[in-house]
């Protein structure tokens, strides 16, 4: 009887050839439509941009185009600026826990290039304006060529044809591209809340599409303003805003023990303080909305999805409005220390280290009472 040949027994273990590896990791980076794009803004975020277009072609199939009005991209930083992990935002390891940047690992335009039919960069500081320079990137994320063009100040990046070097994924993004165009959609809304509507710095953000034989139809416009109520009009009309309030939340939350046994800070048993600040439904009947559809969530302005805290808001707001839910846009400033945003490739996944803690302290803390008395004497006016 023949046995099965053990894995690995055809041959030597040997590395695997650097081209290889840089298109299996740059896999893991861009994931999908909605992470190519929130790569490309996050750069224009970090840029310190004022003004930020996005510029869908076909849904995405065909392009993907990014207009920024921020610092621009100097001279000498052209050769690394799609080389896997170059980046100006770390030096150390250490420089984790305080990085306050969007963009740290140096993998997302190395990864676009890998994962897509071309990438073209159109770029000019304040000095070099009204010239800039055009540069398009092999798949490698080295610079084929080099020329010059007009261009104001910022950058402009093209992504042509994402996952046309891996069929099976660019086949499936065909299949479903008005899916994953709606959640690309619905991320940039999570953008235009909270990034960009910043108290010390509006910045307008504006989506179109334009389908193949189509007009170009608008998406997303914002005008700017550093407010959440502003975005939250620009997205959805004044009348979004008919039944919400102001969330602001300050309470302390008690570090986990094996967390400052692991991280060795010495500083006991002293609580953390953690601040919610956004919007969220009335806690009334009829307030809140039939479907989840319209919650976002942030840690330090950092878009991300945690299901256990969505829960716990939830159950809250359910306590006093059984049939709906709420209306959230809430950002968790905390200390950079107690969390870990280099989790995964994509940066979407950010780990709390004392998650539980956090949740419980979020359920009992003055906001829940003080609804509480706005329940009770809701109740009261009913007889």
């Amino acid at each position: 009887m023949s046995q099965s040949p053990q894995i690995g027994s055809s041959g030597a273990i040997k590395p695997i050839d650097t081209q290889s590896i840089h298109r299996i990791t740059s896999g893991q980076v861009v994931v999908d439509l909605q992470t190519a794009v929130k790569e490309l803004v996050e750069n224009s975020l970090d840029a310190q941009a004022k003004s930020i277009e996005v510029r869908f072609h076909n849904y995405g199939l065909k392009s993907i185009e990014v207009i920024d009005n921020g610092s621009g991209i100097k001279a000498d930083d052209y050769d690394g600026i799609a080389l896997k992990h170059y980046t100006s935002k770390l030096t150390s390891f250490e420089d984790l826990s305080t990085v306050l940047t969007f963009g740290f690992r140096g993998e997302a335009l190395s990864s676009l290039c890998a994962l897509s039919n071309g990438i073209s960069v159109v770029t000019a500081t304040a000095a070099e304006t009204p010239k800039g320079t055009v540069l398009e990137m092999d798949r490698n994320g080295k610079i084929q060529s080099k020329g010059k063009t007009a261009r104001t100040r910022g950058t402009t990046i093209i992504i042509k044809e994402l996952f046309k070097p891996l069929p099976v994924r660019r086949k499936e993004l065909e299949r479903n591209v008005k899916r994953e165009f709606g959640k690309a959609l619905n991320l940039l809304y999570a953008y235009a809340l909270v990034p960009c509507a910043k108290a010390d710095k509006g910045i307008r953000l504006t989506v179109t599409n334009q389908p193949d034989g189509g007009r170009k139809t608008l998406q997303l416009k914002t005008d700017g303003s550093p407010s959440t109520r502003a975005s939250v009009t620009a997205l959805w009309g004044p009348k979004a805003l008919d039944n919400v309030v102001e969330l602001d939340l300050t309470f302390q939350m008690e570090t986990e023990k094996a967390v400052l046994r692991r991280q060795s800070t010495g500083d006991g048993d002293s609580p953390t303080t953690i601040c919610v600040r956004g919007l969220i439904s009335k806690f009334s009947p009829s307030c809140g909305r039939a479907t989840t559809d319209r919650q976002f969530f942030f840690i330090n302005g950092r878009p991300f999805s945690p299901p256990k805290i969505q829960k716990a808001f939830n159950e809250v707001y359910r306590s006093f409005n059984a049939n709906q839910s709420p209306f959230i846009v809430a950002d968790f400033v905390i200390p950079t220390h107690t969390c870990d945003i280099n989790v995964s490739p994509d940066k979407r996944t950010i780990f709390l280290h004392s998650e539980a803690n956090l949740i419980q302290a979020l359920k009992v803390c003055p906001w829940n009472r003080h609804h509480v008395s706005l329940k009770l004497l809701i109740a009261l006016c009913s007889f």
